[in-house]
């Protein structure tokens, strides 16, 4: 018997309905369903709560099926890789940080934008991956305090160090208010991007922890 069809049976021994199974994982009926026709699996934590929901071993629910025996070692898999690259651009994105804000304050910081641009890719690949967010909430409002600090100090920097829009450039585009309006909002945006980029690097180098692997 494999799993969906054991899972199926053990679930009428037990006199419940899938809407009963649902509210006790605090899943949908559809999910219960899918399980017990074998269109997905449930992961490893849901699955031991299973077990103490019908009061019987894993190794009963799981017995005899191979397919889930693989779909757990490939989950285990991609999890390792998940791991690897989370530790990765963790350690990656503390450097870009500190590399970033260095050379922002070096004449002429057009190396800095290039590090900056590689810190939001290094943080595009980052956030993804990371899941363990949860366990932000427990700072609260230290985390709070802590970014609204970095927003103030990254705007302050940006603005020292790019300062305002060439004059040259505002004259050149007055006579086209078209080509005004669009220097403008490309100029803001671009701090804005900046100003975001290095607030949430911060917060990841102060908050984000990596898994040993």
């Amino acid at each position: 018997m494999n799993f969906a069809d054991n899972l199926k049976s053990v679930r009428h021994q037990q006199g419940m309905t899938q809407a009963d199974v649902a509210t006790e994982l605090h899943v949908s009926r559809k999910t219960i369903s899918s399980w017990e026709n074998g269109r997905t699996y449930p992961d490893i934590l849901t699955l031991v709560k299973l077990g103490d929901v019908y009061q019987i071993s894993l190794d009963r629910l799981m017995k005899e099926d191979l397919g889930m025996a693989q779909h757990y070692q490939h989950q285990e898999k991609v999890s390792r890789w998940n791991d690897r690259v989370v530790e990765t651009t963790i350690y990656a994105n503390i450097a870009f940080l500190f590399l970033t804000y260095i050379l922002l304050f070096l004449p002429g910081h057009r190396l800095g934008a290039l590090a900056g641009c590689l810190m939001l890719i290094n943080l595009i690949i980052l956030a993804p991956a990371y899941h363990d967010f949860a366990a932000w909430r427990v700072h609260g409002w230290h985390l709070a305090l802590i970014t609204i600090m970095a927003i103030i100090l990254n705007t302050v920097i940006v603005v020292t160090v790019s300062g305002q829009p060439e004059a040259s450039l505002l004259a050149s585009n007055a006579a086209n208010g078209a080509a005004s309006a669009g220097y403008a909002v490309g100029y803001v945006v671009g701090r804005v991007i900046c100003v975001g980029t290095l607030t949430v690097s911060g917060i990841f180098a102060i908050y984000g922890r990596a898994k040993p692997v």
